[in-house]
């Protein structure tokens, strides 16, 4: 499968546009984050320009048993990089559920493990070894 973009986001000279939220499960059913800028034009990209990032351990480990999820704001938000208004919890069945406590934000993407595995996957398939 090929992507659409021209070049690809890790390789362009541009600001970024997204901010991607990374959550891993810290145990005793506490989680950690971190936050950074990302470039792309669109949720995958910026998700991408994440995986693919020399040094991304989530491009890097072909699965990463302790991730949660990668929720990818489009815009900077310093109160985002500081604090996310991200609520994460287990469900009935023990699988972590990622919920954004401001209802008024706009492109919010929640990516899942298993999507981000895909998309490690495609990259690697296309560009080679990811991260």
């Amino acid at each position: 499968m090929t992507f659409s973009w021209r070049i690809p986001p890790w390789e362009r000279f541009e600001d970024c546009k997204y901010l991607a939220v990374t959550l891993t499960d810290a145990g005793g059913g506490l989680f950690r984050f971190s936050s950074e800028g990302v470039r792309g034009d669109d949720p995958i990209e910026a998700l991408a320009d994440l995986l693919m990032t020399p040094g991304s351990l989530l491009g890097l480990m072909p699965s990463y048993p302790a991730l949660i999820g990668v929720v990818v704001r489009h815009g900077i938000n310093t109160d985002w990089i500081a604090e996310p208004p991200v609520k994460v919890a287990r469900d009935d069945r023990g699988r972590w559920q990622i919920a954004i406590a401001e209802a008024d934000v706009p492109d919010v993407t929640v990516f899942t493990p298993t999507e981000i595995a895909g998309l490690v996957s495609r990259l690697r398939s296309q560009y080679g070894r990811a991260g």
